[in-house]
């Protein structure tokens, strides 16, 4: 008497979980758009234990002059919104860009955070690229070509 028991009880727990996948499979957001695809796979992403620092490549897909001044724009805002992996948004001001990571304040509490480039959504992390190829060299700068025993004279002789 069991045993014919339990095959009807078996056959309706495997109809509940197909229907359960099917509605949540019908929930789920929709593919994202191919470009979307070709940015993640070309988009910079620096190695946190890499010493030698190098200004990520801006990838080939991104040279395009609309995609350029779409950045341009972008960074001219003082309010930028980010997006992650998972489509969370944040929103926040760029305090300082740097090849691996965006130090940032809050807009929600004006706390200051740094948020590493790889946790970015795709196009995102292309924004960051351009904003780090913007950044002017150190060897540029007239502070970073003194010597550091002229940065400590200038330190002790004010």
């Amino acid at each position: 008497m069991p045993r014919l028991l339990s095959i009807p009880l078996l056959l309706a727990t495997c109809a509940l979980c197909f229907v359960a996948g099917y509605k949540l499979g019908k929930e789920s957001p929709a593919p994202t758009p191919l470009t979307a695809a070709i940015i993640a796979e070309q988009a910079p992403i620096q190695q946190l234990t890499d010493s030698s620092v190098q200004p990520p490549v801006v990838p080939q897909a991104l040279t395009d002059q609309p995609v350029q001044n779409s950045f341009a724009v972008r960074a001219e805002e003082t309010l930028q919104t980010f997006f992650d992996k998972d489509e969370r948004k944040l929103v926040a001001q760029i305090l300082e860009v740097k090849a691996d990571l965006l130090k940032i304040r809050r807009h929600a509490d004006g706390a200051e955070l740094e948020l590493p480039v790889a946790m970015l959504s795709a196009e995102d992390q292309a924004f960051a690229a351009y904003l780090w190829a913007q950044v002017p060299t150190k060897s540029n700068s007239p502070v970073a070509s003194q010597s550091m025993e002229d940065k400590i004279w200038d330190e002790l002789f004010k």
